[in-house]
């Protein structure tokens, strides 16, 4: 059965990470089956060509992608065409260029995708004047955790932690403006050479996971790293209107000779995804580079419908909406391959616990699991806590409420998802793995107090037995006149002998007294068992309820055997009467010589003749009633018909056989019937045996 992270749910909502990429296909563990590759009616993006690749040393450099989402122009009744322009950029100068005159107005919406650029988070922070300390426009504090690519750390562990920044509007450019920042946690497989590399530098490391390899071994095969994502939103609102007087602009003397505010900087639609990875690499990001996000991200304008004409605001709106939703979305993915390769973890503890449950000695590794599992939900409670926050968030940020719930609409459900995926797959697997281990160690070590007390139980008898010899040791040592005369040594042993031979009697008497009277469940089951097995060798001899008293041995061998047989497996002495329910017996165990009773009468059972002929055979108690051996004849009470009715002799039933064994002749034709044990069922009686089933009337308690 597969794990319920791995499970189909019809809430699972969808996600745009094809599974069929080879970087999932060789991480040694499946991806989760539980996301649809379509998204939002959209088909997979195509496979878009990019001016070059990207070898070893290369994807190891800092990147910027920026796509522009052209304006739709509109030339007489016929409609223009929509226009996208990617490019990557590699240095600062190029991105200065970019804004050599100003942004491109005919842009309704850029995307700048930073992976590892400490130079281009500069360069945008100032750009987009994030860097400010003004309590109305100001975003100081977001500048700062941008500036800080890892997270902080404690007590020497990473601090993972989400924060967001709430909308705020900026009248002077026409912009309103909201950001968030968030850790996250990603893996990495220990078979790469760049996870080798940096196994050296244990920074930013939360935890290892195990993993098979290609032999089916466990393994270390994973190490989680914390790794940063932020995402900064601007939307362009020129109708927004200034402050009165009261407030003075905090523009002001930062004007270049008569270069206005849009030159200096960009007060335009934009998307700024500041994208850090641990390995430096562009492809470990949480949105890889050349993936199917900027693929769709560049055909994004393509993908929505012609309905917009000129409202170039709506489409960007739009196309904003998707791509914060795809930000989430991604954001869900590494979280589904970070718990894929967790569920392998725990499996693989769960079968080293279920091998030794009672070994103690994996408790901290069992403790520090849970420790890794409760940083995995606190950080779920920042994510989802994000999600909530920005959707309130980008609400505002275009000032038309009519939109609400339609931004980020699909997160909740995906963060929920995964919230109760850390605690049915992680966090209560670990927590009933460490109550097995207590309780496989309780049981051990109550099983070791057990033995324990016998041990003491058996020295105490030993002492008890050799206590009298001590005595008279001691007592003939004694510097008396009654010893002056030093008597012989036989006088040792003329009272030695007697007085062991009394206190060995004693002790065997007062020892199968004590066991007499402290019978367990446990015994009582093994006698009924045995009796019922009896029952089914031969039940001429035997009921369920003990030995027959009617038996007659023919010979003296047999006679003598059955006479022990009855001797030791009278019902009287070796089945006691049921505990009260929920009372506790001690639990003594059955011991050899009672071992050795019961093989005795499994042996002798066959062996045993009776008057009639030696026959094993369960048919042979037929035989013995149709001879007149055993029976009593009264089959008017029982109501029964019969050819041949002969009478039999009166029998003493044991207290314990009389409500249950009954004798019948004239069935079937005049064959009696044989030893019949009686249940109650329905108003009747319904008498069975050696294959008869006989229905007997109530004759009011008597037979």
């Amino acid at each position: 059965m597969e794990p319920l992270s791995r499970q189909l749910t019809n809430n699972t909502s969808v996600a745009t990470k094809s599974f069929d990429d080879e970087d999932l296909c060789t991480s040694g563990c499946k991806p989760r089956l539980s996301i649809p590759i379509k998204v939002a009616g959209r088909d997979k993006s195509p496979g878009l060509q990019w001016h070059k690749e990207y070898d070893a040393e290369t994807k190891l450099q800092p990147r910027v992608l920026m796509i522009d989402h052209v304006h739709n122009e509109v030339e007489g009744p016929e409609e223009g065409h929509r226009k996208v322009v990617a490019q990557e950029i590699h240095d600062i100068a190029t991105l200065k260029s970019v804004y050599k005159d100003g942004r491109d107005k005919s842009a309704t919406l850029r995307v700048f995708h930073v992976q590892n650029c400490t130079w281009a988070t500069r360069f945008l922070i100032h750009k987009f004047r994030i860097k400010d300390n003004d309590d109305i426009v100001g975003l100081q504090e977001f500048s700062d955790w941008l500036l800080q690519k890892k997270p902080k750390r404690r007590a020497g562990k990473p601090l993972l932690v989400g924060k967001s920044w709430k909308t705020t509007a900026d009248p002077w450019r026409g912009v309103t403006k909201c950001s968030f920042g968030l850790d996250y946690m990603k893996r990495y497989a220990c078979t790469d050479a760049e996870t080798e590399d940096r196994d050296k530098d244990q920074e930013s490391c939360v935890s290892g996971l195990m993993g098979y390899d290609d032999n089916d071994n466990p393994v270390h095969r994973y190490n989680v790293y914390s790794q940063r994502l932020s995402v900064y939103v601007q939307y362009a609102a020129p109708d927004l209107q200034t402050p009165g007087p009261d407030f003075i602009s905090p523009y002001q003397g930062l004007e270049h000779g008569s270069r206005p505010l849009e030159e200096l900087y960009d007060n335009g639609s934009t998307i700024i995804i500041f994208d850090n990875s641990e390995t430096r690499s562009i492809y470990d990001s949480l949105i890889p580079a050349r993936g199917e996000w900027e693929s769709r991200w560049r055909r994004l304008p393509f993908y929505l419908s012609n309905d917009y004409k000129e409202e170039d605001e709506q489409m960007a709106l739009d196309c904003m909406k998707i791509i914060t939703q795809d930000i989430f979305k991604a954001l869900a993915t590494c979280w589904d391959q970070l718990l894929d390769v967790s569920w392998e973890h725990v499996s693989i503890l769960e079968e080293k616990i279920y091998e030794q449950p009672a070994d103690e000695s994996r408790a901290p590794e069992l403790w520090s699991n849970l420790a890794h599992w409760l940083k995995y939900e606190k950080l779920m409670f920042y994510h989802i806590d994000i999600v909530n926050e920005m959707r309130k968030y980008l609400v505002e940020i275009d000032g038309d409420l009519s939109d609400e719930g339609l931004w980020l609409k699909e997160s909740p459900e995906d963060f929920e998802r995964l919230s109760n995926l850390i605690q049915e797959d992680l966090v209560k697997r670990t927590n009933n793995l460490s109550e097995l281990m207590y309780k496989s160690v309780g049981i051990r070590d109550s099983r070791q107090s057990l033995q324990l007390g016998t041990s003491m139980w058996r020295l105490s008898w030993i002492t008890f037995v050799f206590l009298p010899l001590t005595f008279i040791v001691g007592f003939f040592g004694m510097n008396v006149d009654t010893f002056s005369g030093s008597p012989s040594i036989k006088w040792y042993f003329i009272i030695a002998v007697p007085f062991m031979i009394i206190v060995f009697v004693s002790w065997y008497l007062l020892k199968h007294w004590l066991t007499r009277h402290r019978q367990s469940p446990h015994q009582r089951g093994i006698y009924e068992a045995l009796y019922a097995d009896l029952h089914n060798r031969r039940p001429e001899l035997w009921s369920r309820a003990g030995p027959r008293n009617y038996v007659q041995p023919k010979d003296r061998v047999s006679k003598i055997k059955w006479w022990l047989m009855v001797h030791w497996m009278s019902p009287k002495r070796l089945l006691p009467a049921r505990p009260p329910g929920g009372q506790i017996l001690d639990n003594e165990p059955v011991g050899g010589y009672n071992r050795l009773k019961r093989y005795l009468v499994r042996k002798w059972t066959p062996e045993i003749e009776l008057i009639g002929g030696p026959s094993p055979d369960p048919e042979m108690g037929l035989a013995l009633v149709d001879n007149g051996a055993i029976g009593n004849g009264q089959m008017a009470g029982l109501g029964l018909e019969g050819d041949n009715v002969v009478a039999r002799p009166e029998l003493r039933l044991h207290a314990s056989e009389e409500a249950d064994v009954v004798l019948a002749a004239g069935v079937e034709g005049g064959r009696n019937s044989g030893v019949l044990v009686e249940e109650q069922m329905g108003g009747g009686k319904e008498r069975e045996g050696m294959g008869l089933q006989l229905r007997v009337p109530d004759s009011g308690g008597k037979r």
